[in-house]
């Protein structure tokens, strides 16, 4: 009998141990935001309240997360962040996701307005040793925050 509840309470540690989910699931698609039109009114009626707030150089930020770690396999995460105008519109968004159902449909999507786009292939970075001018592929990555 003690075994058992020992074998039980074990089992239920490791289940919790296993994963752990932080933030609120919400859907992927991202066609329904329309910059410069769509609220923050319509962005909480639809996806309630933000995981995070913030600012980013003077623009309010919204964050919504959904996080789901584990302990073994494949952990993963996705993002939708809000860059609000002064009248309360959407200035500008960012998706991140590496749920395998997302990976593939963000890959054959265009870029969000605005966000910085990744070369095809990435050469190796080169140094300048000061009397050499610079590969071009050593510049700064433009960086979407």
């Amino acid at each position: 009998m003690k075994s058992s509840i020992v074998a039980a309470a074990l089992g239920g540690v490791l289940s919790l141990a296993g994963c752990v989910t932080e933030g609120r699931d919400f859907r992927s698609d991202v066609a329904w935001i329309k910059e410069n039109k769509t609220s923050m009114q319509d962005v909480q009626l639809l996806l309630r309240d933000p995981y995070s707030v913030g600012n980013s150089g003077g623009r309010p930020t919204w964050t919504y997360g959904y996080y789901k770690y584990k302990l073994i396999g494949a952990s993963h995460q996705k993002e939708l962040k809000f860059y609000w105008n002064p009248d309360g519109t959407v200035s500008t968004y960012a998706f991140t996701s590496n749920f395998p159902d997302d990976t593939g449909r963000t890959r054959a999507t265009t870029p969000v307005s605005g966000a910085a786009t990744a070369p095809a292939a990435v050469s190796p970075v080169t140094k300048s040793s000061g009397n050499t001018p610079a590969s071009p592929h050593n510049a700064p990555m433009p960086v979407d925050y």
